[in-house]
C-alpha cells in the first residue's frame, strides 16, 4: 500500500532509453526570480534529451518577463489581426532549435507562456512553419514518455459522449449555435463508423449528466470555457468565491453548461458542493471517471488557457481531464470562426477513423486546413496533449 503512494525517482537516462535517433525530449521550466518573494524577474530553461545526450543539454532563456508579457502580447495579436509574426519564431523557438538538428519528432512539456501558444504556428523568416518541420507531440511532464511508449495498442469499445449547445438559461451568457452544427456532423460521421453515441444538447448538456458519464472512448464537450486571471478581490465569479479562487488556480477555469447563466451572473449562491451550478470547474474536471478514455475534445471558446505561474506549470482544463484518466486532450487556445471549427473537426474525425492514430490524423486535418486557410489563426487554435 505504502508502495503505491511513494513517488517513484525517475532518471533522465531512463526516458533516455526510450528515444530513438530521430527523437528529442524538450522539458520547458519557468523560473521566477525570489527575492523575500517571487518578483516579476523570470527566465525559461529548456532542457533537451537526446538518445546521444550524456546529460540533458542546457538552454537558458534571460528574457522571461519580456515572453510572459510583451512577446506573448505580440503573437496573441499576429494571430488575432492575421498579419505576419517575423519575431516569435526568434524569441520563442530559434534558442532551442539548434539542438534538434536531424529530429523530426519532439515530445515537449510546456510551462508558463509556452502552455499558452501553439509552437505549430511559429514561422522562420522566410522559410517554413514549424507544423511543416516538425512533428510536435505535447506532454506533460517528460516522464509521461515512459507511459507513452509502453502503451499497447487496444480493442477499442466504439462509444461516444457529445455535449454542447447548451440552454444557458437567464443570464447574460451568449448562446452557440455553431456548436449544434458542429456535434450534429461529428455524430453522423461516428455512427457510420458503427459509434454507440450519447448526445446531450439544450436542457440535458448539463453538469450532472456530464459527471455521470464513464469512461466512453470519445468526448466531445463543445461550449464556452472560461478563465479568471490572478484574482485578489473578494465577492464571487463563476460560482466560485474569488478569495478560494486566488489559492487555487484550479477553480478558475471552467466550462460553462446548462443553467451557467444563472451562476454567472450571481442569481444563483455558489457552491462548491452543487453537481449542477452549471459551471464545471478544473477541479471538478479532475475528479471525473475517464480512466480509458481514448480523447477529449474541448472545441470551447479559450479553453486551453491556462495560467502563468512560478513552478506550477499551467493550470487549466487540458491537465484536469489528464489526471481524471483520458489518454489525450484537443482543445482550443482561441475563439476562432466556427465554419474553421467544423471543418478541422470533421477532417480530423475522418482521419482518425481511417488511420487509428490520433496524432497523425490531427496533424493531417490542420495541413488540410491550411491548404485553405492560410493564416494560423484558422488552422493553430487546436492544440493536442497527450498521444
Amino acid at each position: 500500500f505504502s508502495e503505491g503512494y511513494s513517488a517513484k525517482q525517475l532518471s533522465f537516462k531512463e526516458i533516455k532509453s526510450l528515444l530513438n535517433d530521430t527523437e528529442a525530449v524538450v522539458e520547458i521550466v519557468h523560473v521566477k526570480k525570489y527575492d523575500q518573494n517571487f518578483t516579476k524577474e523570470s527566465k525559461y530553461a529548456a532542457l533537451i534529451l537526446t538518445k546521444t545526450s550524456d546529460v540533458p543539454k542546457l538552454v537558458l532563456l534571460e528574457n522571461g518577463q519580456q515572453l510572459d508579457t510583451r512577446y506573448s502580447k505580440f503573437y496573441r495579436n499576429a494571430i488575432q489581426q492575421r498579419v505576419a509574426d517575423e519575431y516569435s519564431y526568434d524569441q520563442y523557438w530559434s534558442p532551442i532549435e539548434p539542438e534538434l538538428a536531424g529530429k523530426k519528432m519532439i515530445y515537449i512539456s510546456p510551462d508558463g507562456t509556452y502552455c499558452q501558444m501553439n509552437l505549430n504556428t511559429l514561422k522562420k523568416p522566410d522559410a517554413d512553419y514549424v507544423i511543416n518541420r516538425y512533428d510536435i507531440v505535447i506532454i506533460g511532464n517528460s516522464k509521461d514518455l515512459i507511459a507513452l511508449k509502453a502503451k499497447k495498442p487496444k480493442a477499442v469499445k466504439k462509444s461516444a459522449t457529445l455535449l454542447g449547445f447548451p440552454d444557458y438559461g437567464p443570464g447574460n451568457v451568449a448562446v452557440l449555435p455553431g456548436t449544434k452544427i458542429e456535434l450534429d456532423g461529428i455524430s453522423k460521421v461516428l455512427k457510420t463508423s458503427g459509434y454507440q453515441v450519447k448526445q446531450y444538447m439544450q436542457k440535458t448538456a448539463t453538469e450532472a449528466n456530464l459527471k455521470s458519464t464513464k469512461s466512453p472512448t470519445l468526448m466531445h464537450i463543445a461550449t464556452h470555457g472560461y478563465f479568471l486571471q490572478d484574482v485578489e478581490e473578494t465577492g464571487t465569479a463563476f460560482g466560485i468565491s474569488l478569495e478560494n479562487a486566488n489559492d487555487n488556480p484550479l477553480l478558475r477555469s471552467g466550462l460553462m453548461l446548462a443553467g451557467a447563466g444563472a451562476t454567472v451572473s450571481g442569481q444563483r449562491m455558489p457552491n462548491l458542493e452543487s453537481n449542477d451550478n452549471g459551471i464545471l470547474t478544473a477541479y471538478e474536471a479532475m475528479n471525473l471517471d475517464l480512466e480509458g478514455t481514448d480523447l477529449i475534445i474541448l472545441s470551447a471558446c479559450e479553453t486551453g488557457l491556462g495560467d502563468v505561474k512560478a513552478g506550477e506549470g499551467v493550470y487549466g482544463l487540458q491537465r484536469a481531464f489528464l489526471v481524471a484518466g483520458a489518454d489525450a486532450l484537443i482543445m482550443s487556445l482561441w475563439k476562432v470562426d466556427d465554419a474553421a471549427t467544423q471543418q478541422l473537426m470533421t477532417n480530423f474525425y475522418a482521419q482518425w477513423l481511417k488511420l487509428g492514430d490520433k496524432q497523425k490524423a490531427f496533424k493531417q486535418a490542420q495541413l488540410q486546413l491550411m491548404a485553405k486557410y492560410k493564416e494560423p489563426y484558422y488552422w493553430g487554435a487546436f492544440v493536442m496533449m497527450g498521444m
